[in-house]
């Protein structure tokens, strides 16, 4: 009797710490960060104090990569911009090629639902309507020109999870560009956008209370 007794103590022992050690590692709060996280997102540019005749709302898009330290979330973006400008016998097409380097902070939330705000600085290749001439031994030929403009762009929003390593993201933004190498004056714009965020699963935080995801 006392033998049986014995083992079963042992049972529930071996049992108790296994149940804690399984805890303690599938805790995506305690371990496994940072994680990686990858996303995109897609935009309307509206330009503050322009004549919205001549140039016309555009368009945003931007492909992102970071690193999750659970509510903050180092990144960078590559992205290209564009709206088109009505030049009176004919319409051109402002181009925006951009590298961007930031940082999001996520409410620290556990439910589906989480708040963030981010901000970007810029690096902006601009062009519109430029050509510069190149030429070699044999032939010229032209090319656009791309002039560089530092800037800066950030946002609000929430993500919505809607499965287990994916956000949907819904935000309103606005950017800045210097004068730099393009602009005679400093320019700005609205951007509100939608986007989407895959989070690897190494480290991911389950922000769900619903079963199953």
């Amino acid at each position: 009797m006392k033998r049986a007794a014995f083992a079963i103590s042992i049972v529930v022992v071996v049992g108790m710490s296994a149940s804690s050690t399984s805890a303690q590692y599938d805790d995506p709060l305690e371990t496994g960060y940072p994680h990686i996280e990858l996303g995109f997102d897609v935009g309307v540019m509206l330009w503050n104090g322009v004549d919205r005749d001549v140039v016309r709302p555009g368009g945003t898009v931007d492909f992102r990569f970071g690193w999750d330290y659970e509510w903050w979330v180092p990144m960078f973006a590559l992205g290209f911009r564009g709206s088109g400008v009505d030049l009176g016998t004919y319409r051109e097409t402002l181009t925006n090629f951009f590298f961007a380097l930031g940082m999001r902070f996520v409410a620290p939330n556990r439910s589906r639902v989480a708040p963030f705000a981010d901000g970007w600085f810029d690096f902006n290749w601009w062009h519109l309507n430029e050509t510069q001439l190149v030429c070699d031994d044999w032939y010229c030929a032209g090319t656009a020109s791309y002039r560089f403009t530092p800037g800066f762009h950030g946002r609000i929003g929430m993500q919505i999870r809607v499965a287990r390593y994916a956000d949907l993201e819904v935000s309103f933004g606005a950017g800045y560009s210097f004068q730099g190498q393009f602009f005679l004056k400093n320019e700005s714009w609205l951007e509100p956008a939608v986007g989407f965020t895959y989070s690897f699963p190494a480290g991911y935080e389950d922000r769900t209370s619903i079963h199953g995801y």
